[in-house]
């Protein structure tokens, strides 16, 4: 290549040099005044997003305020709707636990008496058989009695008539002195 050629290219080479330079520069300014731009257009968007959202924050809790001051007023009625449910209810139990408490009460002394009134039928009863026992008793002593006497004394019957083997000195049966004659009431009104 000769020197011309060579000087044509080294200043065809230095032009575009200087022409890639200076597009390279304004890209790196055009690049820097674009980043400028995004950052403003970021932090705007940024302030914009930050406003946005304490906005947002703003409505969510006036909205819920405002849910709240319209059920607040509810649920403190359906509290008190449920408080004097709860007091009525309270109420009656009390009521009925009186009542039962009366009831018992009545149901133990109904008991109580009908405890003392059997009791006093067992005495009653214990008592007229006690006294049943103390009549038969006696009434086993005089047959005790007589069957001891009975011991001594042979009866039998003469003729008919009922006869008994007793003491000396008795009147005697003709047939055998040994018996003494019983005289009966039938015998008596012969």
């Amino acid at each position: 290549m000769d020197r011309s050629s060579l000087d044509d290219f080294v200043a065809s080479a230095a032009l575009l040099a200087g022409h890639l330079t200076r597009q390279c520069e304004k890209a790196v300014s055009d690049q820097a005044s674009a980043a400028a731009e995004l950052r403003q257009v970021a932090e705007g968007a940024s302030r914009s997003l930050t406003a946005g959202k304490a906005e947002l924050a703003d409505a969510a809790r006036a909205a819920i305020g405002e849910a709240l001051a319209r059920e607040i007023p509810a649920v403190v009625e359906a509290i008190a709707r449920t408080g004097d449910r709860l007091g009525q209810v309270t109420d009656r139990l009390q009521r009925e636990q009186a009542s039962a408490g009366a009831r018992m009460r009545i149901i133990s002394w109904q008991s109580l008496a009908t405890l003392c009134a059997a009791s006093a039928l067992v005495v009653a009863g214990t008592a007229y058989l006690a006294w049943v026992n103390v009549e038969r008793a006696e009434r086993a002593d005089v047959s005790a009695q007589v069957l001891e006497a009975l011991q001594d004394v042979s009866i039998t019957s003469c003729d008919g008539q009922p006869c008994m083997r007793l003491e000396d000195g008795q009147q005697r049966w003709a047939r055998n002195e040994d018996y003494v004659l019983i005289h009966t009431k039938s015998a008596a009104t012969e």
